[in-house]
């Protein structure tokens, strides 16, 4: 097992020696390069910044603002398993996840570096501290969900009128499937349990362990509670830099709103495992979803905002590189 976890750590701290990223980043800059020929990302436009350093500088301070907070959300969640890492060591191993996350294809590549890491540190609890992760990203996934539903309902009804069903259709959706794992996880746990009953003794561990720490949770809703709270002051943070680059760039005609939904769901396709860092995946999602609230623009280059974005993200997770290596 510990050679594995070696393995593993090697492999986190080399992402683009491994093939396969390689590949993926060719398919995200091939992504780009298909938007920059439709006209849906306008290299040239990225120019209007220089002119407003005021503007770079309050949204790199956003991106930055939400790496602790980030970090402080994990940390409440490993508490809550009684897994006691320092505050300043998770957020190391946050931010560096959050920096290599820009190489690795989507969130889940920075998750991985997380779990190398927490499998290392978490020795004898080392499922609940690889369940804190998927937690972690589920809560922040819920957030988003709710902070984007809400914006979509305060959007003028001309501008959303066939956005806002389809959102409420889909987030009542993936919250009702998610209250029914939580309210039926036990006793799906215990049947799957029955099922596997001549399978191995590890696996049958590990579904014991999740559905102790399932339990946990229910069990500490106040810790529960706090993380998401912290998470809906994430996504605020997380599409703050979005709204101020798209006021500075004056890209189409939304409204601030209009941009904040957009930045909304667009972060969380570019989460997504297809390219590294979501690239060219974030970028074309926001132009979809301004689109739809602005069919009259449609030729406007709404994914030059989002690539500005991702351009001062990529900054923002420079302390990452620094704490990767100090913590290696």
């Amino acid at each position: 097992m510990a050679k594995r976890a070696q393995g593993a750590a090697g492999r986190a701290r080399h992402p683009l020696a491994n093939a396969g990223n390689l590949v993926r980043i060719a398919a995200g800059i091939a992504l780009l390069a298909l938007l920059y020929y439709l006209g849906i990302v306008d290299i040239a436009a990225l120019g209007a910044l220089t002119s407003r350093p005021d503007i770079v500088a309050l949204a790199t301070v956003a991106a930055l603002a939400s790496i602790p907070l980030e970090a402080l959300r994990w940390h409440i969640l490993l508490r809550s398993q009684g897994l006691p890492l320092r505050l300043g060591r998770t957020t190391r191993i946050l931010a560096t996840s959050l920096f290599f996350a820009n190489f690795l294809p989507g969130a889940a590549g920075g998750d991985l570096i997380r779990g190398v890491y927490i499998y290392n540190a978490a020795e004898g609890r080392r499922t609940p501290a690889l369940l804190s992760i998927l937690i972690d990203r589920l809560i922040g996934l819920i957030a988003f969900v709710l902070v984007g539903l809400v914006a979509v309902l305060l959007l003028p009804s001309t501008g959303s009128a066939a956005l806002a069903p389809l959102i409420a259709v889909l987030s009542a959706l993936f919250l009702a499937g998610l209250a029914a794992v939580v309210l039926f996880g036990q006793p799906m746990g215990r049947f799957l349990r029955r099922a596997l009953s001549g399978w191995s003794l590890r696996l049958l561990t590990i579904i014991d362990d999740l559905g102790a720490a399932l339990r946990q949770y229910a069990r500490d809703w106040r810790s529960t509670g706090l993380a998401l709270l912290i998470s809906v002051a994430i996504a605020v943070l997380a599409v703050a830099p979005i709204v101020l680059i798209a006021e500075a760039m004056q890209i189409g005609t939304l409204s601030l709103l209009g941009y904040a939904v957009a930045g909304l769901y667009a972060l969380i396709a570019n989460s997504l495992p297809v390219t590294p860092g979501g690239l060219g995946v974030g970028e074309a999602a926001f132009a979809s979803v301004c689109v739809m609230l602005d069919p009259r623009a449609a030729y406007a280059a709404y994914g030059t905002i989002f690539l500005a974005f991702r351009c001062i993200f990529i900054l923002s997770t420079v302390p990452g590189l620094v704490a990767y290596l100090i913590y290696s």
